[in-house]
């Protein structure tokens, strides 16, 4: 007779458990009931209605992606396949300082109200997703909100700002993000983002930092954030933390940061961590290349500047910013430029653009900022940005870092489809190189980096392990069956090989094929009173 003597929906047979924490892996079954994990342990004379058997395959907890930029594209996508394709079943949104408040309807007057944020939750629980979602709210967007586009607010504007931010933590936000090397944000003094976090202090929330600066200025920039953590005793993630090869900064700055944010760690207690994506090509934006005061009497006035040769040949001079290399003159390093506006432009290949122009690459760059309707940061996509022995080193294998994407969700085809490769394969990467071809890493530490490490720095209850009464976002696949099938000159090609990704009970990837189930859930982050 089973010990166990209930009627699951689904019963994962035979796997080998990954659950989460770190620990070795071991042989069990999984009962689910519901959206809830049930029961782990032997399901032998229990049946049924849909029997999943894991027979050599890995059973994970579904991975938490702790660094995803999918607000920009999930109301025009909600089924986020190329995502639920690669094991990721929540992502952290809101990254970078944005907010996406441009999808919830003005006033009359063409403004919007203090609850703009908090109806951007109410939206996205109302469209369904489908994977799981928890929001940061963005400082650059608070600041588009309230009109700061220069570098101190008033009283009024700061109030207004609070105002939103407040509204969204009520509302289930998790913390507060910022994009302190972006417009608007990167005019702002320290002073600000500190008194705008102590909003977020009375909500137990997260800050999240893209920090001032990740070149001449970078370990100056590490300590302005931990500041912040040390004036608020906040949870706090450096994002995407990171030196670009051949960048003009030293190498081993990267390291001295780690050692930084370790330190806060061990002596100081400051509960931070940073995240940083798989792959050694990377996405990024041009409004950090571009110096500041180009834009600092709006879009239309920095169009003008660069329509006018002498300005254009003072903006020139005057780019050492965030991709140093471009002004460094290494523009072969740039594979796609991509504009919302532009279509075409988004998935031609730099270099040929650069040919079929007949223009200097630097010219053909600063044409397509120009012609960018608004300020909005026209988008890169860069080939040769990291070193692979400097990934191992940092982001692969040292427990400072969580894993992340930095990704979109986008479709297969269509006008959608991206040209940028990473939203089709950057999670998927880094075990299929680094867990499984390379071997540098065990499957538990890398599950544990996409699992409780992140559930539990952003309070995501009951995700990221794998535990009877958590929820069921689970993942069932063969390591040596992924598989990776974008490359940059063909990028828009979904992964392959999770046989099973179940998100809150449900499976929306189910012998390895899309089940079209919406069944991710806005993870409101509702503290304890």
């Amino acid at each position: 007779m089973a010990f166990y003597q209930k009627a699951p929906d689904i019963i994962i047979r035979n796997g080998t458990i990954v659950d989460g924490t770190g620990k070795l892996p071991y042989y069990a079954d999984i009962a689910i009931i519901g959206d809830k994990i049930d029961y782990i342990g032997s399901l032998k004379g229990v049946s049924a209605p849909l029997e999943i058997d894991a027979h050599h395959k890995y059973v994970t907890p579904g991975f938490i992606d702790s660094h995803n930029e999918s607000d920009y594209t999930i109301f025009g996508y909600p089924d986020c396949e190329n995502a639920v394709r690669q094991g990721i079943t929540t992502g952290v949104v809101g990254q970078c300082g944005e907010l996406k408040y441009d999808v919830i309807e003005r006033n009359a007057d063409g403004t919007y109200d203090k609850s703009v944020a908090a109806k951007l939750l109410d939206k996205a629980e109302d469209m369904g997703f489908a994977m799981n979602t928890a929001w940061l709210c963005g400082h650059n967007g608070l600041r588009e909100l309230a009109g700061v586009h220069t570098t101190y607010a008033t009283e009024e504007q700061f109030r207004f700002m609070e105002e939103i931010l407040r509204e969204a933590m009520e509302a289930g936000f998790c913390g507060l993000s910022t994009g302190l090397e972006f417009a608007p944000g990167t005019l702002c003094k320290p002073e600000e983002v500190e008194r705008l976090a102590q909003v977020v202090v009375d909500y137990d929330g997260n800050y999240s930092s893209h920090m001032r600066d990740e070149g001449y200025y970078f370990l100056e920039a590490v300590n302005e954030f931990l500041n912040v953590i040390r004036k608020t005793g906040l949870r706090g993630t450096v994002s995407h933390m990171n030196i670009k090869y051949d960048n003009g900064v030293p190498n081993d700055w990267l390291f001295k940061g780690m050692q930084m944010l370790k330190d806060a760690r061990e002596i100081e207690h400051l509960n931070v961590y940073t995240d940083m994506l798989s792959t050694l090509s990377g996405p990024g934006g041009t409004t950090a290349v571009l110096p500041p005061w180009l834009y600092a009497e709006g879009w239309d006035k920095a169009r003008e500047i660069l329509a006018d040769p002498v300005g254009r040949e003072k903006v020139k001079g005057d780019m050492d910013r965030y991709w140093r290399f471009i002004s460094a003159g290494q523009l072969d390093r740039i594979l796609y430029m991509i504009p919302s506006y532009d279509e075409h432009i988004a998935k031609t290949p730099f270099k040929q653009l650069v040919e079929e122009s007949g223009k200097e690459p630097i010219d053909v760059f600063l044409d397509v900022i120009m012609n960018a309707p608004t300020m909005a940061s026209v988008g890169l996509m860069i080939g040769q940005m990291f070193k692979e022995q400097f990934q191992i080193d940092s982001v692969v294998t040292d427990p400072i870092y969580m894993w992340m994407t930095d990704t979109n969700v986008f479709p297969e085809n269509g006008p959608m489809a991206s040209s940028n490769s990473l939203n089709y394969m950057a999670m998927m990467y880094f075990f299929t190189r680094y867990v499984r071809d390379l071997g540098v890493i065990s499957i538990q530490d890398a599950v544990k980096k996409v699992g409780s490490v992140p559930a539990h720095h952003f309070h995501l209850e009951g995700r990221g392990v794998l535990e009877v009464g958590n929820y069921a976002d689970i993942n069932v696949f063969d390591l040596y069956a992924l598989k990776i099938n974008a490359s940059h000159d063909d990028p828009s090609h979904f992964s392959e090989g999770m046989d099973y990704v179940i998100i809150n009970g449900k499976p929306i990837i189910a012998k390895g094929e899309f089940t079209g189930e919406r069944n991710g859930r806005v993870l409101r982050h509702l503290p304890r009173k």
